[in-house]
């Protein structure tokens, strides 16, 4: 197994590639269609689908950087950013 970083949040995976959490920093109401597939899938309850449709980010900070909202979007309104990025 490949040793670990000194920097927990870059860590090698079991294919001993480096992986960097990204976290979520928006999400674009003008491309976002509502489905609510990203806070169904969001292990961290950041996501919220609320009664009209409207999908909005309520606790960014306990996002774990998973990616997952991000990556299953399907029309790309979700963007997520290395913590080093970030505001």
């Amino acid at each position: 197994m490949p040793a670990m970083s000194k920097n927990p949040l870059r860590n090698p995976t079991r294919g001993g590639r480096t992986w960097i959490p990204r976290f979520i920093v928006s999400l674009d109401p003008q491309v976002c269609t509502g489905c609510g597939f990203c806070s169904k899938v969001c292990p961290a309850g950041v996501l919220h689908r609320i009664d009209d449709g409207v999908v909005v980010i309520g606790t960014p900070d306990d996002c774990r950087g998973c990616e997952v909202c991000e990556r299953t979007c399907k029309v790309g309104a979700i963007r997520c950013r290395p913590r080093e990025e970030l505001p």
